[in-house]
C-alpha cells in the first residue's frame, strides 16, 4: 500500500467518524441525565468543590444527585437542588453534609440519616446541612498556628540566654 492510499483511506476514516464522535460528545452528559426520583434541596452558606452531577451517598452508596445549583441572592445562599431515588425514604431529621473524598479529592453530599418518624416528602427542604471546608483555608490556619508557636519558641530561647 503506497503513501498516498493510506492518506486517503485514513482521511475516509476520519470523515466517516466525525458525526459517530460528534453524537458521542454531544449526545448527552452523565452530569446531566435524568435522575429518577424525587427532588430534595438544601441551602449553605459554602458549597466550594459541588457541581452539578455531584452524587448524593447514603451509608457510602450513590442514592441521587445534585441536579440544579442556585444562588439566592436574597439570603446571599447557595440551593442545591437534589434528586434522590424513588425507593430511598429519609427521615426529616437528616443532614446533608458536603463531604471530601480525601484530602486531594472530590466533593460528594453525604446523608446523614435521623431518627425522626416523619419523612421527607418531595420538594422538602434539608433543615440540617453542613457547609464545604475549603482545605486551603485549614491549611493557612495550621501554618500560621505552626509559626506563632515558632516564633514565641525563639523568644523564649533567646530570653534564656
Amino acid at each position: 500500500m503506497n503513501r498516498e492510499t493510506l492518506h486517503i483511506l485514513v482521511g475516509a476514516f476520519l470523515i466517516l467518524s466525525t458525526p459517530l464522535l460528534g453524537y458521542v460528545f454531544f449526545s448527552g452528559d452523565a452530569r446531566t441525565e435524568s435522575t429518577q426520583g424525587y427532588e430534595l434541596k438544601a441551602r449553605y452558606n459554602q458549597v466550594d468543590g459541588v457541581a452539578i452531577g455531584t452524587n448524593v451517598l447514603l451509608a457510602g452508596v450513590p442514592v441521587g444527585k445534585v441536579t440544579r445549583l442556585e444562588f439566592d441572592a436574597e439570603n446571599l445562599q447557595a440551593v442545591l437542588t437534589f434528586t434522590i431515588r424513588d425507593e430511598i425514604k429519609l427521615p426529616q431529621d437528616t443532614a446533608a453534609v458536603i463531604a471530601s473524598d480525601g484530602m486531594l479529592g472530590g466533593k460528594h453530599i453525604k446523608l446523614d440519616v435521623g431518627g425522626a418518624e416523619d419523612m421527607l416528602a418531595p420538594g422538602d427542604s434539608f433543615e440540617y446541612v453542613q457547609d464545604s471546608v475549603i482545605v486551603e483555608a485549614l491549611l493557612e490556619k495550621v501554618i500560621l498556628w505552626a509559626e506563632e508557636r515558632r516564633a514565641k519558641a525563639n523568644e523564649g530561647s533567646s530570653e534564656n540566654k
